[in-house]
């Protein structure tokens, strides 16, 4: 099928579309009706608390840190806080640790009360596990990972991984808490199996340069993830950057701020179990199946996207665009809101589209630059599309 190419300036004024599909003389109505209520059933998020100052924080003052040396069958730390067995190091307590050296087949594991607060400080440090996760957060209230400047890191998983414990660890750094990244510096992911990345809540990065390699999700968080800032390079087998809570649809939403992406994903580059907002930031992605995807609202205010291969470049039940510049190629549709009549992510069994009757679908466009060469529709929403010329 040729492909068609719309390029959208908005500018001033109101112009309602339908959607690409044909629709009855009622439909059509009906969308028209809807046109009225549009900025009532947009998304009102409260983004004001995303990033404490801590998060943000990449100083530690080196007098009141515990030095923690790593090497194969030599690690060292003077303080009680901190157990060595072999080449396992376990941190137990409150405090800023200071790491440094490698491990070529060990782990570091975070086992802390619930109320504590542990700042992990990369200052030149490798660790490969062949039968885990590199860096283990099993309990604390919160982590801070924090890249010294000018030195390169990496975390590794280098196979399958054994049950060392209850829980299910599949990432080369996975945590049961908050988790959050920050630095001056270079960190390296590597999962042979599974994730990259892990946090079984919130898992935030505010500075730092990340290069993430995973058979899996590249960069996943439960609750959330969020991004202010920060470079980052992922190559994954399935997505790029995850969140998904299957007990709470509130929960699972990506927020970005800002950064600077470059992501190669088996399936979707960015996707949201719940809602996924894009303030800023410069986005280049190539995906098999969508370049971003959430299951609720999808907003867009600014940054530049560049959706260089998707089989749908931006799909939500909703979306709103008021900002930034999109380029988006794709094997089916450019922008869909509710999944249409093809085969990608909404559709239900044999075919059928559970959002057709789903209030809140929409496409509303207010701002900002679009440039869309799709094999499919262009723009495809089962309700209508709104459009701010």
């Amino acid at each position: 099928m040729r492909k068609k190419e719309v390029i959208l300036f908005i500018l001033m004024g109101t112009l309602l579309l339908s959607g690409c599909d044909a629709k009855t003389e009622e439909n059509a109505q009906q969308s028209t009706e809807n046109s009225d209520t549009v900025s009532a059933s947009i998304m009102e998020i409260d983004t004001s608390d995303m990033f404490s100052d801590r998060d943000k924080e990449v100083g530690y003052k080196e007098t009141e840190s515990v030095v923690i040396s790593l090497a194969d069958g030599g690690s060292a730390c003077e303080s009680d806080a901190v157990s060595i067995t072999e080449n396992t190091v376990t941190i137990k307590e409150e405090g800023t640790y200071v790491l440094s050296g490698a491990l070529s087949d060990g782990m570091v594991i975070v086992e802390a009360e619930d109320t504590d607060k542990i700042q992990l400080v990369l200052d030149g440090v490798a660790i490969s596990s062949s039968r885990s996760a590199a860096l283990y957060v099993r309990s604390a209230d919160k982590v801070f990972v924090t890249s010294v400047s000018g030195t390169e890191n990496s975390l590794e998983n280098a196979g399958p991984y054994d049950a060392i414990d209850e829980n299910s660890i599949d990432a080369a750094v996975f945590s049961k808490s908050d988790l959050t990244f920050n630095g001056e510096g270079t960190l390296k992911i590597s999962a042979q199996e599974g994730h990259g990345i892990v946090s079984k809540d919130d898992l935030i990065f505010t500075s730092g340069n990340y290069m993430v390699t995973s058979a899996a999700h590249g960069i996943s968080g439960k609750d959330s993830v969020r991004i202010a800032s920060g470079f980052y390079t992922i190559v994954s087998g399935k997505d790029g950057i995850h969140a998904e809570n299957a007990d709470d649809s509130s929960l699972g939403f990506v927020y970005a701020a800002g950064g600077t992406f470059s992501i190669k994903a088996e399936q979707d580059g960015i996707s949201a179990g719940a809602w996924m907002q894009i303030e800023e930031g410069n986005y280049s992605i190539d995906s098999q199946d969508d370049g971003i995807h959430a299951d609720s609202n999808v907003s867009i205010s600014g940054g530049t996207i560049n959706i260089e291969k998707s089989y749908e470049g931006i799909e939500g039940l909703s979306i709103d665009i008021s900002g930034g510049e999109i380029f988006a190629v794709s094997s089916d549709d450019g922008i869909n809101a509710a999944g249409g009549n093809d085969s990608s992510g909404f559709e239900g069994p044999a075919g059928e589209d559970p959002f057709a009757v789903t209030e809140g679908a929409y496409i509303k466009i207010t701002g900002g630059t679009l440039h869309v060469n799709a094999s499919g529709d262009g723009l495809d929403s089962v309700s209508y599309t709104h459009l701010t010329l």
